[in-house]
């Protein structure tokens, strides 16, 4: 019951944020014109107009583009192979379906730009320069999902491994809500993939890992202040004896009194500790082996 009225509250939201009337795919305006990639016209800016890859001879040069502005273009299923974009700016572009084999992307950047089932291969594009709206969190979750879930392939492929892990950082955002947009948003999957993501920083964090446990050894710290067994019961006693038990050490010099809830908490504490210090291993195992 408190799940279907969740499930109600997060659509009515979802319609309010982003009414249904305008949840349009690509570019919704019509193309005007058909430009072939190696005969650019020599203005800046490129709007509404479709850029047709379909040539078998190019030549060297005419695969350098550099200092345009392709605004509302058409890039979808074409096969961009070989290309080097230097200092380009795409605006609200359609690629859908398109595939990039062997291209270079220097100083550019993608805004508002709709990658529906675009496959990237021998790539080199960093991750970071897609920019989205808020928008895009709640109707094109699915698609940004898929392209970072690709880019993240590609650098994997490429072992440029910084890129790649600035797109796994994307895909699992884009993931998360994803849980939420599909007709029976997944809110648990959703409130877990959060948590995942805030405190751990997505599998990369090693600060917001350290933050969570500091913040834990001072949370044990206060709860145990009182229960245990040590010379002077100060707070830095139970200070110690929680960097001891999280640290798996153990010295057995204080120990908590020998009543059901101290030793609960010991319990639940060792437990934590045993998992917390696998999942910070594996963090700094991920950032800093290669």
């Amino acid at each position: 019951m408190v799940n279907e009225i969740v499930v109600k509250v997060i659509k009515k939201f979802r319609d309010w944020i982003v009414p249904k009337e305008i949840r349009s795919f690509g570019v919704s305006e019509v193309i005007t014109q058909r430009i072939p990639i190696k005969s650019l016209p020599d203005s800046t800016e490129i709007s509404l107009s479709f850029i047709d890859f379909s040539f078998t001879s190019i030549t060297p040069k005419e695969r350098q583009i550099s200092g345009k502005i392709f605004s509302k273009c058409l890039f979808s299923h074409e096969e961009i192979e070989n290309f080097t974009f230097q200092d380009c700016t795409f605006l609200d572009c359609s690629f859908n379906g398109v595939v990039l084999l062997g291209t270079e992307f220097h100083d550019c950047e993608f805004r508002e730009c709709f990658f529906y089932k675009a496959k990237f291969k021998d790539t080199y594009v960093d991750p970071s320069t897609f920019h989205f709206s808020k928008k895009w969190h709640w109707i094109r979750a699915n698609v940004n999902s898929g392209l970072f879930q690709s880019l993240y392939n590609n650098s994997k492929t490429m072992h440029q491994e910084e890129f790649a892990m600035r797109a796994d950082r994307r895909f699992q955002f884009y993931r998360r809500y994803q849980y939420l947009y599909g007709e029976r948003p997944a809110i648990y999957s959703f409130l877990k993939a959060l948590l995942f993501d805030y405190l751990l920083g997505y599998g990369y964090g090693i600060k917001n890992s350290l933050v969570v446990t500091v913040a834990s050894i001072f949370g044990f710290a206060w709860i145990l202040n009182d229960k245990i067994v040590s010379e002077n019961g100060t707070f830095f006693e139970a200070l110690y004896f929680t960097v001891v038990s999280l640290t798996t050490v153990g010295y057995g010099e204080i120990t908590p009194r020998h009543e059901a809830l101290p030793l609960a908490i010991t319990i639940v504490l060792l437990l934590l500790s045993i998992a917390w210090c696998a999942v910070v291993t594996a963090i700094i195992v991920k950032r800093i082996v290669k």
